[in-house]
């Protein structure tokens, strides 16, 4: 009986962790296998020792086809008169009260891997023979370990984790229901061992921790290669770390698509963790315990989240709302076992040298045929106006007022400046400016505003009417009088306002209610933190209320300051931005045309939403670019799932100090450019005060959708607009006005990141025509 098997057994290894079987060679261990079977009457014995010397003669002689009389006279020949019961070893598995007569080692091993020859060679095998392997992780390294085991790709494997069997695990793992509860490296070092009793195993069953990882990578010999498949961070890092010091390569295989990653760090000592993805983090504070939060910026990049599956990320979007944890499928598992099992057996043979990430993706490779992609619809037109319209344009409007003034080039450009910094939705800044040595014309330039979800201009007019209220505060603050004019032409719809600018007053221009605002047209700003609700400075809202009394636009503030009225409201947004970001239509349009991922995307195009002014969490991050995938998010709207998108915005409003409801009594386009002037004002003045402001359109602007009766909106989605449409109306009690615009209004600070805006030259129209 081995030695060390001797070791086991008398230091009374709870059955719980014995995972090495004893082997008794006869006539020497004759009695103790007596006494084992006096002593356990109740041990299953199977014998098929003649069967495997058989295919013994067999594989030492492949090219001799042996008669049955040939075959057992050379089997006869083989036993030199030595008992069949003493013939080989009898391997005893404790775990299962087993009994199993077997060839020895060096025959064993000759007959398992006959079947291997020639796609491994028998100088092969035994050089693999001499190879450690190291496996932490044993939900997917259990089919990796298994993988190798049945290859017999090494002749000593270390597996290292702390986790015990669960009954969820029993989708992937491979292995008996009697095993549940126990560790998960005894649970695989047990199926090594009924597969091959000869291949020596060591469990770590502490997991690889800091005080164990000099025996894990070097006691009794360093490992050749590492096998990496553990969910946590610190060891992911301190593992990586510990080999590239000892130049060991490590394979890693992610479950899913196939994915197959290799760092070479035998071949490569300098080559950087994980290929250089996680290199602008903190690696040392990872080693520390860290929240879920905190371990996101280190988990992105080590997934790949851009290369995850369709239903991963769409499953991902699902955790902690439909599912629970993390999917993974025998499917992916298993083959995940033979893509990185052929990693290291090729590894072991210096037959592959590079590192990497690869996939093996069966969606990809075994499917039903692609149809054509329909082409993304073109971008529209810049925005130009013909000499022909020019002159159109200046005829209709006739000569400017006598006493206008003619300001120079660097006041337009101020004038220009400050009304592309108001407000808009998606920061798409949908303006043009004409000025033609008399009159400046503000444009409404469709082509950068047109959305899905404002079929009727409502958001655009808004920010157009802010825009034009910047103007006239920043002539006012130049020392000019402003005669402003709404949609001077009929036949001219684009033309949203005329600006004259005169040196005194009269009737007919702009009243003086708000220049003190003209300093904050640079500073005020969107703040789309997450705040607790405070409350706002002493007589703020009531001074909000007087300005909007003050200036005539029609417009009717309501304020929400109800814990419960705002969770009603915060419940109502996050439905809308959850509709907004799964409807087909409205996904492409956020993601393809609004959003902006980067900074430097952000600074070239200079508009659209840049992320970093949404304030997001890493793992928001995370979840915006698994919901930035048309596939997955299909997927979970096939589900009927998608309610951690409403997380945001739920949390958004929840936590706000208030809410501010700009209504107004007619719902046309003049009255939506006044609603605009009004936001503008009260944003600027909560600025001011250091009342933070962020906009919430969605619950107001999609219900309109329903309302023109626009193709894209499916029935389920019909149905839940109507319903916002009817809660929002019955939340606010305006009476019969309409819902125009709300304002969540918080104690946030300055933002991180502000929006960049268009440059002049690209909001100002060449002027071609003189003035009549």
């Amino acid at each position: 009986m081995d030695t060390n098997l001797k070791e086991l057994i008398s230091s009374g290894a709870p059955e719980s962790q014995q995972y090495r079987p004893t082997v008794f060679r006869l006539p020497v261990d004759e009695n103790a296998l007596h006494n084992l079977l006096k002593d356990q009457p109740g041990i299953q014995v199977f014998d098929r020792i003649e069967a495997q010397l058989r295919e013994l003669i067999k594989s030492l002689n492949p090219g001799t086809k042996l008669a049955e009389e040939a075959l057992q006279a050379a089997i006869d020949n083989h036993l030199a008169s030595r008992e069949l019961s003493e013939y080989g070893s009898w391997v005893f598995y404790p775990w299962c009260n087993r009994l199993v007569h077997l060839l020895d080692a060096e025959e064993f091993a000759i007959v398992r891997t006959d079947r291997n020859r020639n796609k491994i060679t028998r100088e092969e095998q035994a050089l693999l023979a001499t190879k450690k392997v190291g496996v932490i992780g044993l939900s997917v390294g259990q089919s990796v370990s298994l993988t190798m085991a049945l290859e017999r790709c090494f002749g000593e494997i270390r597996l290292a984790d702390f986790d015990t069997l669960d009954l969820s695990n029993l989708n992937r793992i491979r292995t008996s229901t009697s095993h549940l509860g126990m560790n998960k490296a005894v649970v695989t070092a047990r199926e090594i061992a009924e597969i091959d009793p000869y291949l020596k195993v060591i469990c770590f069953t502490d997991g690889l921790t800091k005080e164990n990882m000099d025996a894990f990578f070097t006691e009794g010999g360093k490992l050749d290669i590492l096998v990496e498949e553990c969910d946590s961070v610190d060891i992911k890092i301190m593992a990586r770390q510990k080999a590239k010091a000892l130049r060991i390569p490590v394979v890693m295989d992610m479950s899913d698509r196939g994915c197959l990653d290799v760092e070479r760090f035998d071949l490569e000592p300098e080559r950087p963790l994980m290929h250089g993805w996680i290199d602008h983090l903190d690696l040392d504070a990872a080693s520390r315990p860290m929240s879920a939060e905190e371990k996101v910026p280190y988990m992105l990049p080590i997934t790949g989240v851009e290369t995850l599956s369709p239903r991963m990320k769409a499953s991902v979007i699902e955790l902690g709302q439909t599912i629970s944890t993390w999917p993974q499928l025998a499917t992916s598992v298993v083959l995940g076992g033979a893509v990185a099992g052929d990693a290291v057996r090729r590894i072991a043979l210096d037959e592959f040298h590079a590192s990497g990430r690869w996939f093996v993706d069966l969606e990809e490779q075994v499917a039903d045929p692609v149809d054509p992609v329909e082409p993304m619809p073109s971008a529209p037109d810049a925005f130009a106006l013909s000499t022909s319209q020019l002159e159109e344009l200046d005829r209709s409007l006739g000569p400017a007022s006598t006493g206008a003034l003619e300001p120079d080039e660097e006041v337009i450009e101020q004038l220009v400046e400050a009304g592309g910094m108001a407000p808009s939705a998606g920061n798409m800044q949908p303006w043009k400016f004409r000025w033609n040595g008399k009159r400046l014309f503000l444009f409404h330039d469709e082509g950068r505003s047109r959305s899905f979800w404002d079929p009727d201009h409502l958001s655009a007019h808004i920010a157009l009417g802010a825009c034009v209220e910047n103007i006239v505060l920043k002539a006012h603050a130049l020392g000019m009088e402003v005669k402003s004019t709404l949609f001077p032409l009929d036949h001219m719809p684009l033309l949203v306002a005329m600006f004259e600018f005169r040196s005194a007053a009269d009737p007919g221009t702009e009243p003086h209610v708000a220049d003190d605002l003209a300093s904050m047209i640079g500073i005020r700003c969107t703040n789309r933190m997450l705040s607790q609700p405070e409350p706002l400075p002493g007589g703020f809202l009531v001074r909000l209320k007087n300005m909007a009394a003050n200036d005539a636009s029609g417009c009717t503030l309501d304020l929400m300051e109800s814990r419960e009225d705002l969770a009603t409201l915060a419940a109502i947004c996050g439905a809308a931005e959850r509709i907004r970001t799964i409807n087909p239509v409205g996904h492409q349009e956020f993601f393809q045309h609004e959003l902006r991922w980067t900074g430097e995307e952000a600074r070239l195009t200079k508009d659209g939403l840049h992320m970093a002014t949404m304030e997001l969490y890493p793992a928001e991050v995370a979840l915006l670019k698994m919901a930035s995938d048309p596939r997955s998010i299909a997927l979970t709207d096939r589900w009927g799932g998608g309610k951690s998108l409403e997380w945001r915005p739920n949390m958004l409003i929840s936590g706000a100090s208030s809410v501010l409801m700009i209504s107004h009594a007619k719902d046309d386009k003049t009255a939506h450019m006044e609603v605009g002037r009004t936001v503008a004002r009260l944003w600027m003045m909560a600025n001011a005060e250091g009342v933070s402001v962020q906009p919430i359109t969605a619950p107001i602007q999609m219900p309109r959708v329903v309302k023109e009766g626009m193709k894209g909106i499916r029935r389920q989605e019909h149905q839940e607009l109507d319903r916002i449409r009817l809660d929002l109306r019955s939340l606010w009690q305006l009476n019969g006005r309409k819902p125009m615009f709300m304002l969540r209004l918080s104690l946030g600070g300055q933002p991180s990141v502000r929006s960049y805006r268009l440059n002049i030259q690209d909001l100002l129209l060449p002027t071609s025509i003189a003035t009549p």
